[in-house]
């Protein structure tokens, strides 16, 4: 009895050891582990699965044996389909590397065969027993070599990386040639006296040329630094570059209308094409002067000569994040938005289509999709909207329209430009103030003689913008005991999206069911 209850004893510290060095492993590893098990769901055709191989082998070797690396290969097994034979194979292959775990590590290509084997061996088996073909052998030929292939170069590429990180591949390098050196310069030593003046002498020599073989390569750096381009020296090196590529300079010049914006007109003499001319003073200024520049405007002057109008904005970061919910009862919602930046710009859109389900969700996706297009043409703001309101008046029937909600945010003057069409209010919160900004006009798609609400505001880093449709203030409206605006002020300090999903789901409180399509853009700036 007493010697059971010891072996008992025992074999639970073993197992707790086991289980607390495994937890330790995932720690340290786990990032690695979710590499290869995304890894090992990959195939390079139906039925092949040889990255999980490829990935429980390399770890196995470099790591050693782990039930967790196994655990995970199945994981992504099974992730995409229940495979017995795979599963079969890894813990094979496992075994393998479980049973030398003890032992000196196996060469790469040992390792290697031996798992591209055992996939060889249980496809082929697999294949004799459904029906041998030609066809199936030479496709297991192909995926053993492939995995065998794969182990090496991968254990390979690994090694070199550790190498190249650690820097030990540089000390591994000078190692050998130098052991034989100290090894003669020992001798030397040993001989004669002489020579060990003479070896100082060579070694502060060798120093001093390192010495100026640095100042050189410091030098040499600073010479490749960008030059500001304001200075003159900068505009010396732009024409003499455009010359070399035949194109003459007649006027040049760089100004800055704020500490965000560069902007660049240049007047050129050249027998290339426009195209040709833009794309090279776009080259050379970001190589002289480290600047990135986009042509803005581009005038033919008269035959060869080019007037070049180029601008550089630092982009603020703008994130939009949303909220939406469906009227109970339809498929689709009729609310539609977009938004995306673009050169100089950041817009957000946001429509409604009159009522609910698919003719609404058409309509208002069909206004979000036109305004997307002409946002990338030279239309001025005012003329895309008179011509996306005509558009609309020709596809629209007479009891159909469209509401319209578009903000941009101007990266160069940091302010944002609103324009309405029967939307509902919108809101910029900065800092702990609340501003609402509400529009007066008809929807769009209704009288040809179309009339807008336009609006400009001053944004800054911090600043959030809250756009929503009118479903949120219809049904915050059926409730007198709330407020949007003063709901606004209590979680302005939110992260966006909470404050998308909190005005969304205040708007819902108290309903039995969603009434109208609900939608909230909120947009944070910086």
């Amino acid at each position: 009895m007493i010697g059971k209850a010891d072996d008992k004893k025992f074999n639970l510290s073993l197992l707790e050891n086991i289980i607390s060095n495994e937890i330790k492993h995932i720690r340290k590893n786990w990032f690695l582990f979710l590499v290869c098990f995304f890894a090992a769901r990959q195939n390079i055709i139906d039925e092949i699965f040889p990255f999980s191989v490829v990935a429980l082998s390399v770890y196995s070797y470099l790591k050693g044996s782990s039930i967790v690396m196994l655990g995970t290969t199945i994981a992504a097994i099974l992730s995409v389909r229940f495979d017995y034979t795979y599963i079969i194979m890894l813990t094979a292959i496992y075994a393998y590397f479980y049973g030398f775990r003890n032992e000196d590590k196996k060469s790469i290509v040992l390792a290697a065969s031996y798992s591209a084997s055992v996939l060889f061996v249980s496809k082929t088996t697999i294949l004799a027993a459904e029906g041998f073909n030609w066809n199936g052998l030479m496709l297991n030929a192909f995926e053993t070599l492939f995995v065998f292939s794969a182990i090496i170069l991968t254990n390979e590429f690994i090694r070199v990386a550790v190498k190249i990180k650690t820097g030990s591949f540089n000390t591994d390098f000078h190692r050998k040639r130098t052991k034989k050196a100290d090894t003669a310069i020992a001798d030397s030593e040993k001989k004669d006296t002489a020579n060990i003046v003479y070896l100082h002498r060579a070694r502060e020599e060798a120093a001093s040329a390192l010495e100026a073989q640095d100042k050189s390569s410091a030098n040499l750096y600073s010479a490749r630094k960008h030059i500001d381009i304001f200075s003159e020296k900068a505009k010396t090196k732009i024409k003499e570059q455009l010359l070399w590529q035949s194109i003459s300079v007649k006027y040049f010049e760089v100004i800055s209308s704020n500490k965000n914006t560069i902007a660049l007109s240049i007047t050129v003499k050249t027998e290339k094409s426009s195209d040709e001319a833009e794309a090279a003073v776009e080259l050379i200024v970001r190589n002289v002067c480290g600047v990135k520049l986009k042509c803005t405007e581009r005038v033919l002057a008269s035959p060869n000569y080019y007037v070049l109008k180029f601008k550089n904005i630092k982009r603020i970061k703008i994130r939009t994040y949303s909220a939406s919910a469906t009227k109970e009862g339809s498929s689709v919602s009729g609310d539609s938005f977009a938004y995306a930046g673009r050169l100089d710009k950041y817009y957000t859109v946001l429509c409604d289509g009159i009522g609910s389900g698919h003719e609404a969700f058409m309509e208002s996706t069909g206004a979000v999709d036109l305004l997307s297009k002409f946002l990338y043409t030279d239309f001025s703001e005012e003329q895309i909207l008179r011509t996306l309101n005509s558009i609309l008046m020709l596809k629209l029937t007479d009891e159909r329209f469209v509401t319209f909600d578009l903000n941009i945010i101007d990266y160069g003057t940091k302010e944002i430009r609103l324009y309405k069409a029967g939307a509902a209010p919108t809101y910029i919160i900065s800092k702990n103030s609340v501003d609402k900004i509400s529009g007066k006009s008809l929807p769009m798609g209704i009288l040809d003689n179309f009339e807008y609400s336009s609006f400009k505001r001053e944004v800054r880093a911090g600043d959030i913008i809250v756009m929503v449709t009118d479903g949120i203030t219809d049904s915050i409206g059926m409730d007198e005991k709330k407020n949007l605006d003063k709901y606004l002020e209590l979680i302005a300090g939110k992260d966006p999206q909470t404050i998308a999903n909190s005005i969304l789901s205040y708007a819902l409180r108290g309903q039995d069911s969603v009434f109208d399509d609900m939608t909230v853009l909120v947009t944070k700036i910086g």
